[in-house]
């Protein structure tokens, strides 16, 4: 419902569950050297205890270098585009439900050079913005996953 009109999101590379294991194993920093579009995907486990309310956030630099806009997925959703060179939104807080605090997550970056510099992100972490006790209780994940499909 909210994919762009890449190539990419049209396949589903940016839902849980899609087979990215031919994929070219490669670090953000090591970026690329030409305009054009990469997807870079990753995983990664939480275990946020019970009675609490983490809030968090995937943060890019203030400001990067070259020419190029960042796609957000987490676990399927489009959660925010990034302007390297023009800003302002460099923090992208993902609320629980999008995050699965108690499971396996999946990131996706959909990185768009539009220039022939290409693209190199030289920062992007998950940070813990706030801790509060007492929560909201057991909230429920209900995130899309990648399912094959005769014709896109």
């Amino acid at each position: 419902m909210n994919e762009g009109g890449f190539f990419g999101d049209r396949a589903g590379w940016h839902l849980p569950g899609f087979d990215d294991s031919s994929w070219n194993t490669t670090t953000l920093s090591e970026g690329f050297a030409n305009a054009g579009i990469r997807y870079l995907r990753t995983t990664f486990p939480l275990d946020v205890p019970a009675g609490y309310d983490v809030k968090m956030s995937f943060n890019f630099p203030l400001y990067g270098d070259g020419s190029y806009r960042v796609f957000l997925y987490v676990n399927g959703w489009n959660m925010g585009r990034y302007v390297a060179n023009l800003g302002p939104q460099s923090r992208f807080p993902v609320p629980q439900g999008i995050l699965d605090y108690q499971g396996t997550n999946t990131v996706v970056l959909a990185v768009w050079a539009t220039s022939d510099e290409g693209a190199q992100i030289k920062s992007f972490d998950l940070t813990v913005d706030s801790v509060l006790e007492g929560g909201t209780g057991l909230v429920g994940t209900n995130n899309p996953g990648w399912e094959q499909r005769d014709s896109f």
